[in-house]
């Protein structure tokens, strides 16, 4: 495979952070689904742990904080890192990119990434199976992504009835013409318009990766329902502040209606996967 091809495989859409807002990001554990139900499977202080694309390290410094001292977080973006080993040398967070981490093969009990793999141009496969590798057998794997949930279904189908984004249409009238990113993988790109930023997956189509690249399932949870509810509805039923979402008193009543609904409305998609 030629240098360029492996250079677009490794390319990954990289997060700018505002490192004054760490201590936010630090005091969102205590509520964030991601961290509460990956804490049912930390049963043991001495586990090694990895966090695949940590971003600023809230994570990493959370469970540290809790006791798991065997933990290690990998980022590509430098500027975090460096954030990061300035202000709390005692974390063992590293800069790189996961598709070529250096740790050994094997040797994490527990691999977490949170919302990382659909950043890949070139698909989830690669870090899949990046992550794998890195997993001892018979160790866990936690994985979550952005939903491609239902509502977010009927949004896209009805799009397509919208006659201000045919170019037809803009034609006429003088308008720029518009160019969507090209569908690949058959998965959703977000957003359909412009530089990509991520893909998003149906549940069966993030189910069937998962077991592609050698994982058994244990888990396959719809999560984040707050926030999906604050992307579908703004803050007419969740305010955001400080990287704290508050439902109005109308918005808790729809959030848990439209709850008992699996995958209709959460942001986020987790798979607890075991390593076979």
């Amino acid at each position: 495979m030629n240098e360029q091809k492996l250079k677009e495989q490794g390319k990954s859409t990289i997060f700018s952070w505002n490192n004054d807002n760490f201590e936010y990001l630090l005091q969102s554990c205590s509520k964030d689904d991601e961290v509460l139900i990956t804490l049912k499977y930390l049963k043991d202080k001495n586990l090694k742990i990895l966090e695949a694309g940590c971003g600023l390290g809230r994570v990493v410094k959370y469970l540290y904080d809790l006791g798991f001292k065997n933990i290690y977080g990998i980022e590509i973006n430098k500027a975090a890192v460096d954030f990061l080993n300035k202000s709390y040398p005692e974390l063992n967070v590293i800069n790189g990119n996961i598709l070529n981490m250096t740790y050994q093969k094997e040797s994490f009990d527990i691999v977490l990434s949170y919302g990382v793999i659909e950043h890949f141009p070139a698909g989830p496969n690669l870090p899949m199976k990046s992550i794998y590798n890195v997993l001892k057998k018979g160790g866990i794997a936690i994985i979550t992504i952005p939903s491609f949930n239902f509502l977010r279904q009927i949004k896209y189908f009805f799009s397509f009835l919208d006659l201000r984004k045919k170019n037809f249409i803009r034609k006429i009238f003088g308008k720029k013409l518009i160019v969507k990113n090209k569908k690949r993988f058959s998965y959703f790109i977000e957003p359909q318009i412009g530089e990509f930023f991520e893909y998003r997956f149906t549940p069966l189509q993030f189910e069937k990766i998962c077991k592609n690249s050698g994982f058994e399932i244990i888990a396959s949870l719809p999560i984040a329902h707050v926030d999906g509810l604050f992307h579908t509805f703004g803050t007419r039923l969740v305010e955001f502040d400080n990287w704290q979402f508050k439902m109005t008193r109308f918005g808790k009543i729809v959030n848990l209606i439209l709850s008992k609904i699996p995958f209709l409305h959460n942001h986020m998609h987790m798979c607890v996967l075991r390593k076979l």
